[in-house]
Formats: structure tokens, C-alpha cells, sequence
């Protein structure tokens, strides 16, 4: 799994349930301005609307809303009680 991220953006709350959850993932900084990853890779074929956060499941599919993001984590780790009311 790996989480598109730009310092200031929305990406710090699914940041914050990775962590919580105890979630094993790798961070990808993007550059929102140039639009690519620290390491190169072009984020507009990661979400073509360019925006953070963008969050790559196991299987390689991407979500790009912090929502769904966090929705999908607590639902995948009951356990962590993450999504509780």
C-alpha cells in the first residue's frame, strides 16, 4: 500500500489512521506544483486530477478522497476500533 501525500494537504488523516492501525505502507511525497513524486514517477497518471491524498491498495487500485481512504482503513481493521460510534 502507499500513500500520495504533500505536506499541508488533506493526506495527514489517512496518514494518522495508517499509523494508528498499525498498517505496513510506503509514503510518496508529490510535488503538487510539478505534479510528480520525490522519486519521479508522474502523478497525474497516479490521479488525473492532481490532488493528494491518493492511496494505493494491495491490489493496485487508487482512491483520492481522504474519506474513503480512512472508511476503507477502519473497515479493514475492525479491531484497531477506528470507526466507532
Amino acid at each position: 500500500m502507499r500513500l500520495y501525500y504533500a505536506p499541508g494537504a488533506c493526506s495527514m488523516a489517512p496518514h494518522i489512521v495508517l499509523r494508528e492501525a498499525g498498517y505496513s505502507f510506503e509514503l510518496a511525497r508529490v510535488d503538487l506544483g510539478k505534479r510528480h513524486t520525490a522519486d519521479g514517477e508522474d502523478h497525474a497518471k497516479i490521479n488525473p486530477d492532481g490532488y493528494v491524498p491518493a492511496f494505493q491498495l494491495h491490489d493496485g487500485q487508487i482512491r483520492a478522497e481522504a474519506a474513503v481512504i480512512v472508511q476503507i482503513l477502519a473497515d479493514h481493521k475492525p479491531a484497531a476500533r477506528l470507526w466507532t460510534i
